[in-house]
This record gives structure tokens, sequence and C-alpha cells, in this order.
């Protein structure tokens, strides 16, 4: 097994860790003393798993936004990334309205919300979502970019990081979607790790020319990694290396540089439902 696909592994163990210890202890201050012990680099994802099951929880007693709102601003404000990311996953698995389920919340944040509605789809209606094709009803059409994002990062994972197999599956998807999903590969490799230097030059060369796409959504990865203070070695590099590799030869390479770059790329891509 590839190091990149037993970290995939591993974050799948947290997030199901952490759904089972919320289905049996759903007192908020149990909940967060378990997501503190939480090994650092998968922090967000325990965070991201604790809200997709308050969100649920929340859905089915008709109380949303309330509770989840108290979690996303309070204790897992660091992790807001994955946070709502994890929203988009209980809207996904409950089929909730998108714009009744958002339209209390922050708009700044829902490109993270569709994007984890894309990667719950791509996961656990695969079928549908990744081999038919099939459209959401449950979105509004300005969320399918971002939501292809997920579908990217989720065939990273289904997938198990095997760069023939993601390119395939890419293809196989209309040219207007390619550039989306590839972002979301981009996210996948960058936050995930473990790929080498030459597995990540292998991965720009194949998204030819969608390889800034690659870079954006490493920014990203590298974005919400920075802000929960869980950067890994793994995430910087790849970003690092895939931004040197495609911004203009124009842009001075230095660090001031890179950090206003990544900063970008984050609102350029929550602009879009703006």
């Amino acid at each position: 097994m590839t190091t990149a696909l037993q970290k995939t592994e591993k974050i799948r163990a947290v997030f199901l860790e952490t759904q089972l210890f919320y289905a049996k202890h759903d007192e908020m201050p149990a909940l967060i003393a378990y997501l503190s012990d939480t090994e650092k680099e998968f922090s967000s994802i325990a965070y991201e798993s604790a809200s997709m099951a308050i969100a649920l929880k929340s859905f089915e007693a008709e109380t949303f936004p309330l509770e989840w709102l108290l979690f996303a601003s309070g204790p897992a404000a660091a992790h807001h990334a994955q946070v709502y990311v994890g929203l988009g996953w209980a809207i996904a698995k409950f089929n909730f309205p998108f714009l009744t389920a958002v339209i209390k919340l922050d708009s700044k944040f829902y490109f993270r919300i569709a994007d984890g509605c894309g990667y719950y789809d791509g996961s656990f209606k695969h079928r549908r979502t990744v081999t038919n094709k099939e459209l959401p009803v449950y979105l509004p059409d300005a969320a399918m970019p971002m939501y292809y994002q997920g579908v990217g990062r989720s065939i990273w994972y289904t997938e198990k990081t095997d760069i023939h197999h993601i390119c395939s599956k890419i293809e196989s998807f209309a040219a207007e979607r390619h550039a989306d999903l590839w972002r979301g590969v981009g996210i996948a490799v960058a936050y995930v790790g473990g790929c080498d230097d030459a597995d990540l030059k292998t991965l720009l060369q194949q998204a030819a020319t969608n390889g800034f796409q690659l870079a954006c959504g490493a920014a990203l990865a590298a974005r919400s990694r920075t802000i929960a203070n869980t950067m890994t070695a793994d995430t910087d590099r790849c970003s690092r290396l895939w931004y040197t590799l495609t911004v203009d030869d124009t842009v001075i390479i230095n660090e001031d540089a890179y950090c206003k770059w990544i900063k970008q790329i984050e609102e350029r891509v929550a602009a879009g439902f703006e």
C-alpha cells in the first residue's frame, strides 16, 4: 500500500470513529474533548465528521442551524473549511434543499458546502454521480462548479490514488467539468499527502491545460491547513511545487507572493457564489 493510500485510509478511519463517538456521546463538552485529542494532522477531519453528525441530527429534529452554528462558530471555528464541507455531507445525505439549508449562513462559505455535497455524492452515490453523470436535484446551478470540485476530491479516494484511473474518470466527464474536477483532485492530493515529487509532476502533466486548477486546489488545501494550524510538510511541498510550475513567469517567486496567491485563490473561488 502506498503512503498516499495509507493516508486516505487513516482519514476515513478518523471520520468514521468520530461518527461512532457522536452516536454514543452527543453532548457538546464530551465531543469537544474527543476532538481535541485527535492527532493534529487529522484533527480537521474529525471536526468535519462531527459537523456532519450535528447537522444530520439538527435536520431530523428540524432545529437547524442553531446547534450547528454554535459548534461552527465556537469550538470548531479554526477548522471552518472542513466544518462547512461536513455540512455539505449532511445536506447531500439528507437530500436537503441547498438554498433552504444555507440561507442563514455566511455566503462566503457556500462553496465549501457545495464541495462537501459533491464529495458525498461522488463517494456514496458513485454510480449515479460519477458513472451515470446525473445532476443533483437539491443544488442550484450556481453551485455546480464547487460541487464538481468535491466530486474531484472523491475520485482521489474512490480510485485509491491511482493516477491512471483518476485521469480516466475525469476524461469520462464533459469537458466543461474538467477544470473543477482537477481542482478537487489538487485539494485531495495536497491535503492528504503521501505523494512524492515524481507523482506530483505526473499529475501536473496529466492535468495538461488544467494544471493551474490542480495548483489552485493545492492552494485551497494549504490555506485551510494554515488557518487550522495543521500544516504538514506534504501539503506545503505540494502547493509550493505546483505553484512554481504553473504561475506566470512574470510573477516574482517569493514567500510573500506565494502566501498572497494562496489567499487570492480562496477569495476567487468563494466569489463564484456572489
